[in-house]
């Protein structure tokens, strides 16, 4: 009997020493885990405060409230590239246009770029120098490169380059486009609400002005990001030679002079239509004018003839 109560008690101390054991290393497993916890609890805001960008309720100089919050107008973080439309002017002279072409079209297509505009202004008369205007568009981070290339082109005659921030704008413009897709949205939800025809109709005209504003303002960012996207180049080239008379602009002279010759020829036979119109109303008048002159000199003919041969037939008495 004691030997069993002594069994009994040991495998009472025994569980209770082994049960006390793993409480105490659940205990300390855990103990990191809440810490690691607290301390991504307590280091999260700090983290979240210092990216945090401010969300624009409201347009810009709006004093509006939103939800007990004063709503503000975003800018750019101090991290944010600034967002520039450049342009660039350069002017060359080189000894041949038509052999710059060719070269030029290479530069540029090699920066996934393109030729807008060309005008060639060839000169009329010896003496004066041929000269041509291009407009050129590349991406913005190739236009250093191109310009590079293209000065290689003929000797430098002046060059310059011109820059304009828009970050600003477009980051206002940013705003209120998010601003009206918000209003847009809410008036969304104002029209599915059940009302008054008069009342749906005047939601629906709001929601119409809202939508026109954001596409307006939409195709102004679109804009906007295309002009820093890609850089403009106004190029202005001269040749240093003088031009000279040829065969060509002999040819080219003789085709002008033919052209108004024709042109003239044309226009006399236009003139003469319109007259020959304007004077058929008076064709039986010019009729009985012309027939009665035509009687006169007939019968003037007539008696002329008739005394030329009364003057014979005398001859022929008297011989």
């Amino acid at each position: 009997m004691n030997n069993l109560c002594w069994l009994g008690w040991r495998s009472i101390a025994i569980g209770s020493f082994l049960l006390c054991g793993s409480m105490t290393l659940n205990s300390c497993g855990s103990a990191p885990i809440a810490d690691n916890v607290s301390g991504s609890a307590a280091t999260a805001p700090q983290s979240s405060a210092d990216t945090k960008v401010d969300r624009v309720v409201a347009d810009a100089g709006s004093g509006e409230k939103v939800g007990n919050k004063e709503a503000k107008l975003a800018t750019p973080t101090t991290t944010q590239k600034p967002q520039l439309v450049k342009m660039a002017e350069l002017s060359l002279r080189l000894e041949s246009i038509d052999k710059m072409m060719v070269q030029l079209r290479q530069i540029v297509q090699s920066k996934q770029g393109d030729i807008y505009n060309f005008q060639d202004d060839r000169p009329q008369g010896s003496g004066e120098h041929r000269q041509a205007t291009l407009v050129l568009k590349v991406p913005s981070a190739s236009l250093d490169g191109t310009l590079a290339e293209i000065v290689k082109l003929g000797r430098v005659e002046s060059q310059g380059i011109k820059s304009e921030d828009v970050t600003q704008q477009l980051v206002d413009t940013d705003a209120r486009l998010k601003n009206l897709r918000q209003q847009e949205d809410l008036t969304r939800k104002i029209m599915d609400r059940s009302g008054s025809v008069k009342d749906i109709l005047a939601v629906s005209k709001e929601l119409s002005s809202i939508r026109e504003q954001i596409e307006q303002l939409d195709a102004t960012v679109k804009n906007l990001r295309q002009q820093v996207a890609y850089s403009t180049i106004n190029l202005k080239v001269e040749e240093t030679q003088s031009a000279t008379p040829t065969s060509e602009a002999f040819g080219v002279q003789v085709q002008e002079t033919w052209k108004n010759s024709t042109h003239a020829a044309g226009s006399l036979g236009t003139n003469l239509a319109l007259g020959l119109l304007w004077l058929l109303p008076f064709t039986p008048f010019i009729a009985i004018g012309a027939g009665g002159i035509y009687y006169l000199l007939r019968q003037r003919r007539q008696q002329s003839v008739g005394a030329s041969l009364l003057a014979e037939t005398s001859q022929e008495d008297e011989s």
